[in-house]
């Protein structure tokens, strides 16, 4: 693991209104030893937002980030709110916040006292701020197709800010094979990290038989998700899956920031939980028979990694996945794959009466080989290669490169 080194994050999710998102938890393990600045999204744009809801839930999360500003939240580590205006691609609204964004940023390292950090970019609104840090080493880690999100609505801007970010970037860390594929053509310096999972923690609530209060209580089989709900979810597909499957107890946990869920919702058989803290999670997933990942699949869809795919993984129960590439091409034999509602009704069925223990033993040994503290460890040598070969000094060579692949050029 590096030692004595100052990071400078660019997360992906706000610390103080979600739960951990990659980027949390890998900070938290790299703050063992070094002093870490996790600066929260400054990247809201309330013009893509298509709901009231969604529209009062960003508003009202934003607002709490800002009240906090900065916060030490243990040792070595620091979280920080970065006060903006939150509109992207209005070229007033750019100039404003990137001249305020830039000041907080140069006082904030200044009274902290972080010279020339590892800067971590995880949100792409980082681009304009790279040439005003001095970095050591510039990580992007590529987490998920951004600009195919479709709750973005300057997706022409986020592609640029991509395209920016990854020539700047002394290396990049891919979660999936997909992104890992895509993004080899545009840099030299390419990396394959999966997403982790606390192990220990669903680990420990599966091997208790911890059960979430209210759930089976009529002894009737459980199936579950958890996780923000949206329009990206297949609600169509499992309207069916609840419909046809009425002996069994859908389980939902999650806020609904998209998406019309009112005929799920008013099934007998469909339990909708609302956000839970990230404490109890894994009893929630340790009370699941069968554990879902329903999405419709996108382009964004199709390059992903659910973060909670270990999770799943490391309590031993069956999945059942529509067909995101990373998880059917790799993981087909531990996990059902299905697109269609029929067939994800089929596989659900399939999954409660034949899945066997070594089946679940299976899945628990892969998750505890992605454990964070094992990723942690591949990282710190990712890291330790990349310092090595800038202070050797190949990083400009990798730059002018990344550079030219990065504006399509040979």
């Amino acid at each position: 693991m590096p030692k004595e080194l100052d990071i400078l994050c660019f997360g992906p999710s706000d610390w103080w209104g979600m739960n951990p998102s990659c980027g949390t938890h890998i900070m938290r393990h790299l703050s063992a030893g070094n002093r870490v600045i996790y600066v929260n999204p400054f990247s809201s744009d309330l013009l893509g937002v298509r709901s009231r809801k969604g529209l009062a839930c960003r508003i009202a999360r934003k607002l709490k980030s800002y009240f906090r500003f900065v916060r030490k939240v243990q040792p070595n580590f620091y979280v920080v709110s970065l006060i903006f205006l939150p509109v992207q691609g209005v070229p007033l609204f750019d100039w404003l916040n990137n001249v305020a964004i830039k000041l907080q940023l140069k006082l904030l390292l200044k009274v902290l006292r972080f010279e020339k950090p590892l800067v971590w970019v995880e949100n792409l609104r980082a681009a304009s701020l790279l040439s005003t840090v001095k970095s050591r080493l510039t990580v992007y880690h590529v987490s998920d197709r951004f600009a195919e999100c479709p709750y973005t609505k300057n997706r022409e801007v986020l592609r640029r800010r991509e395209a920016e970010v990854t020539a700047k970037a002394d290396l990049l860390v891919c979660v999936s094979r997909q992104l890992y594929a895509a993004k080899r053509a545009e840099h030299p310096n390419v990396h394959y990290l999966p997403h982790g999972v606390d192990y220990q923690l669903f680990r420990e609530a599966a091997q208790a038989g911890h059960t979430y209060p209210g759930l089976a209580q009529d002894g009737r089989r459980v199936v579950g998700y958890y996780g923000t709900l949206t329009a990206l979810n297949h609600i169509d597909l499992l309207t069916h899956c609840a419909r046809a499957l009425s002996d069994i107890q859908f389980v939902f946990a999650g806020q609904i920031t998209a998406g019309d869920y009112t005929s799920l919702q008013q099934l007998e058989n469909v339990t909708f939980l609302g956000k839970l803290p990230y404490r109890d999670i894994p009893a929630l997933c340790a009370s699941f028979d069968v554990c879902l990942l329903p999405w419709r699949m996108t382009e964004w869809i199709r390059h992903c990694n659910p973060l909670k795919f270990f999770e799943y993984m490391a309590s031993g129960k069956p999945i059942v996945s529509v067909p995101i590439a990373e998880i059917a091409e790799h993981y087909s034999d531990l996990v059902s794959i299905a697109e269609t509602p029929e067939a994800f009704c089929e596989a659900i069925g399939r999954e409660l009466a034949e899945d066997t223990p070594e089946r679940a033993r299976r899945r628990i040994a892969a998750a505890n080989e992605h454990s964070w503290a094992n990723h942690a460890e591949k990282l710190a040598q990712i890291i330790d290669e990349a310092l090595s070969g800038r202070e050797d000094g190949g990083h400009e060579d990798k730059i002018a490169a990344a550079t030219v692949m990065a504006r399509g050029g040979s």
